[in-house]
C-alpha cells in the first residue's frame, strides 16, 4: 500500500501542539510516551501528518507467541497505540478513549523483522472517532487490519510527550 491516495485531509484549527511534538520527533524512536505500553514497543515513527502515522517496529522475541510469530495480543497493542496516535497528531483538545477494537490477523510475522504500520483516521466526530491501521511485513504483505472507534471523555487532553507543553 502506497502512502498517496491515503492520507485524509483535516481543516481545522489545531488546539494544542501534539501534531507539532509529533512531528519534530519524524525519523526518531518514539521514548518519550507517556505511554509504558508505548515505550515497551519502540516504534520509530517514519511519517506524521495530521490524522495520519507511519511507524516502524522490530519484531522482538519477547513480542511472539511460541512458534516465534508476532503475538496476536501484541498486534492488537500495536493497533491500539498507533491509531491513538493518529487521532492525537489532530490536535482536539478532550481526550478520547478507545471503545472498540477489530482486528482481521491476515499473515504471520516471524521475530527478526520489521513491522510497518500505518495508521489514519477515518472520522473524527464531536463524540465518536473512527481509526484505521495496516501492519505490513517487509515484503509489503498486510499482516494485519485493525479498526477502532473513540469516544470523546470530555476530559481535558493532555501531553503525548514528555516535558512538552
Amino acid at each position: 500500500m502506497r502512502t498517496s491516495g491515503y492520507i485524509s485531509i483535516f481543516v481545522f484549527v489545531m488546539q494544542n501542539n501534539n501534531y507539532d511534538n509529533l512531528k519534530a520527533l519524524e525519523g526518531q524512536y518514539f521514548t518519550q510516551s507517556l505511554s509504558e505500553a508505548g515505550k515497551w514497543l519502540h516504534y520509530k515513527l517514519l511519517l506524521v501528518e495530521p490524522g495520519y502515522i507511519e511507524a516502524s517496529i522490530l519484531i522482538r522475541d519477547d513480542m511472539t507467541n511460541p512458534w516465534k510469530q508476532l503475538h496476536g495480543g501484541i498486534i492488537s497493542m500495536i493497533s491500539d497505540e498507533l491509531c491513538g496516535l493518529s487521532f492525537y497528531s489532530l490536535g482536539h483538545d478532550t481526550f478520547y478513549t478507545t471503545i472498540s477494537l477489530n482486528i482481521d490477523y491476515l499473515f504471520s510475522a516471524p521475530a527478526g523483522i520489521n513491522v510497518i504500520v500505518k495508521a489514519r483516521v477515518i472520522r473524527s466526530g464531536k463524540r465518536i472517532a473512527n481509526v484505521e491501521c495496516y501492519l505490513f511485513d517487509e515484503e509489503e504483505r498486510i499482516i494485519a487490519h485493525a479498526t477502532t472507534n473513540l469516544m470523546n471523555t470530555g476530559s481535558k487532553i493532555f501531553n503525548l510527550t514528555i516535558g512538552n507543553s
